[in-house]
Parts: C-alpha cells; structure tokens; sequence
C-alpha cells in the first residue's frame, strides 16, 4: 500500500461539505472517492483544525453567490486575491480595504488597494454608493472594536446595490469560550445568533447560515484538533459535513445575507454595545494553565493551583488586542505553607507582543493568606498579545481562579 496516493482534498471534501449544503448539486451525482487505508501521507486537512478550516472557507468562498462584478473585500493580506480568484473565479473591479497588512509588491489589474481603517474617512467611505455587488469580510469582524463593527456593517448596506450581498464568517463564541481559545488580534467573537441579528438589523436578509468544523456533538465538546490519522479521515470528513447544518456546534460561522432593506444604524449601535459589554468580561478572563492542578474554588469557581516547591507558571492569558490607554490588569492569588515571608510567594508578569511590560512581586504577609494582585499598564498606542502571568516562586502552595480582570472595560466604544 506504500505506493497509494491520497484522491485530491478537493475530490474528497467538497464531495462531503456538498452534500450538506444548499448549492453544489452538480457533484451529488458523483460517486463518493475511497480513500487508501495505509501507507499514505495524510494532507494537512487531516490532522490540523486551521488546514481544515482553509479548505471548508475555500468551498464556501466558491459557493458565493456568482455573478459578481465588483466586490468589496473587507481585509486582504498575502495570497488573497489569488485565494479568491481561484475560488469565486475572477471579478472586473476588486476593492480592499486594509488597515494592517502592508500593499503587496504586486496586485492583479482589477485590485484597488485602499491602505486605511474601514471605519475611517479614507476607507469605506471612499467606495461610492450602491457600485457594489458583492462585500466578503472573512475571517476580519471579530478583529474590530465596537464603532467599526457598525461601520462595517452600515457602510456594506451604502455601497451594495439593491439586492447586493454581504458574505461574512467568523469564528463561534460559543466554542472560543468553551475552549478558551484566544487569538491576540481578537475583540469579542460573535455567536451565529447574535451575527444573524446585527444583520437584520442591518437592513439584510440571512439566505444561509452554516457553519464549518463541527465542534460540539450531542452536548459534548469534541478536541479540536483532527485526530491526524489514516483511521481518523472519515471523522474530519463527517465533522465537516454536518457542521454546515450546525453552525451553533460549529467553530466557524458563515453567513451570506441580501441587503433588503436600510440599516437602522441605532439599534445596531445598541445590539452592538450590548453584545460587548456582555461577553467583554468573558474575553479577558480565558487564562490557560500548563503546569497548573484545575480546582474548583471554596466560592464553586474554577481555579487552579500550584504545589510548593513548583516554580512554574499558574496561569497565563489572555492575549488581548489593547487600544492606547492606561488599563489595570488585577489577578486574585491565594497562598498556603509559606513559611519564608521574605520571599515573595508569586510574581505577576505582564507581556505584549513586543516584549515584557512590567511585573510585580507578591509579598506574602502571613503563612497563609489571599491578595488580588494590580498591574498599571499604560500603552501610547494599539498593542497586541498583551498577556498576563503568574508565576510561583515555589515557596508556597498557590491558587487562583482561573481569570484576569480589565479595567476599565477594552471593549467599549470610545
């Protein structure tokens, strides 16, 4: 069997996502491929949840609704447009807007490249009214702060013509958090729910919601990893067939929706704020533990602990995207065994991206105690992977709940 060769993904996956979606009937007709069972090398769809995210994205780009002649892409980096052209096919005029990724050395001739903050006067703005056909934002709404969700949202309805589509996807809140997965130029995720409201709200109408990588089967959270192996492969195939008719259980959401009618530009800056200040808390609190003990606390919160003579980390997290400002990051630590009240017990440190920031020892003042730990972080500008960690020094038993606090509130419009 050495010398088998695995059948395309394209062959292989598209037959199982087709199945399960609205369009794509022309291939229900064809005979499902088989697949080797030894011997061969696994493609990375099989064994890795961003691979398998690409190829279930690269279908659904595929299966836009066609026709388009002018699209508005809200964010592109690297290979995009090549990604896009040859998913959706090509397009007459390509607009992308693009705060943080620099201009490509090189763009196909139907690309205007608009290197500017989609919210901003030089961004969106500048697309005249009702001259698009098509606006994708893939992969882009969970990385914008409150006033540009609006934006995105208000500004799509301005430039599409009657009938024009918006086509966004994103990551599942409710699976981010049951995770507790972050990634360091998120904001707060939005679950489908709340996605198909804002987009009501602003004046369209949902024609599909799927979604892509089942997650959560019969109330059970799946790993979410593949499992990366030849026995394996029909599970990653079945997870991304049924998650299309399960976006709630899915990690990524995809949702293609009419404009119909005018936003009401109020309520969704209401829907909006509320969405925020609702989950904002959650969002700072996702710390991970490696060496950690989970716990449950005496107050029922989950926690976790280090023993003494461990000088590792409790916790780390969450990766935050922090816009310019002064912030107090807090943590609650709770020390036993300490029998060295010279030596600090723990010590908090915080990091962003591009380097160390600050730490604070943490004195013990008895045997045994409990103190919530403060960081004053000032930022003179937009930082991302801002992080914090608690580290034991090994002279004590230490535990915490397993959360940071942000004042004030990151996420608010300003």
């Amino acid at each position: 069997m050495a010398d088998q060769t695995w059948p395309s993904i394209n062959t292989i996956a598209r037959h199982a996502l087709d199945a399960a979606t609205r369009r794509g009937r022309r291939w229900l007709n064809r005979p499902a491929p088989s697949l080797p069972v030894a011997g061969a090398e696994l493609p990375a769809v099989f064994g890795d949840y961003l691979a398998a995210l690409h190829e279930a994205r690269t279908f659904c780009l595929g299966d836009m609704p066609p026709g388009a002649r002018t699209v508005l892409s809200m964010g592109a980096s690297g290979a995009y447009f090549d990604w896009f052209a040859r998913a959706y096919g090509g397009v007459e005029r390509h607009i992308a807007v693009e705060a943080f990724f620099p201009r490509p050395a090189e763009l196909p001739e139907n690309v205007e490249w608009v290197a500017a903050d989609l919210a901003g006067p030089d961004g969106v703005a500048t697309v005249d009214s009702g001259s698009v056909d098509l606006v994708f934002s893939g992969q882009n709404i969970e990385h914008l702060w409150p006033e540009q969700v609006v934006a995105l949202l208000a500004e799509s309805s301005r430039v599409l013509r009657p009938k024009g589509w918006l086509v966004v996807d994103s990551p599942n809140r409710n699976l981010t958090e049951a995770y507790r997965w972050t990634m360091e130029e998120h904001t707060v995720e939005l679950a489908p729910e709340e996605a198909t409201r804002l987009l009501e709200l602003a004046g369209f109408e949902i024609v599909t919601m799927k979604g892509l990588w089942l997650c959560r089967r019969d109330g059970e959270l799946l790993e979410l990893q593949p499992p990366g192996t030849v026995a394996g492969a029909s599970e990653v195939l079945e997870r991304m067939m049924k998650a299309a008719g399960r976006p709630a259980d899915s990690f990524v959401w995809w949702a293609e929706a009419r404009k119909v009618a005018e936003p009401d530009v109020a309520g969704l800056e209401r829907e909006v704020r509320a969405i925020f200040a609702d989950h904002s808390e959650e969002r700072v609190g996702r710390m991970l533990s490696n060496e950690g003990t989970p716990c449950t606390l005496a107050d029922g919160r989950a926690g976790v602990s280090l023993e003494k003579g461990s000088s590792g980390y409790l916790f780390f997290g969450p990766y935050l995207p922090l816009r310019a400002g002064s912030y107090e990051l807090a943590v609650e630590l709770e020390w036993a065994d300490c029998h060295d009240q010279d030596c600090p017990v723990g010590v908090l440190e915080v990091v962003a991206r591009d380097g160390p920031r600050g730490e604070v020892l943490v004195l013990p003042s008895g045997p045994a105690g409990r103190t919530v730990v403060r960081y004053t972080l000032d930022l003179e500008a937009l930082h991302f992977g801002v992080q914090a960690r608690l580290r034991s020094t090994g002279t004590a038993l230490l535990s915490a709940p397993l959360s940071l606090s942000v004042t004030p509130d990151p996420y608010q419009s300003r």
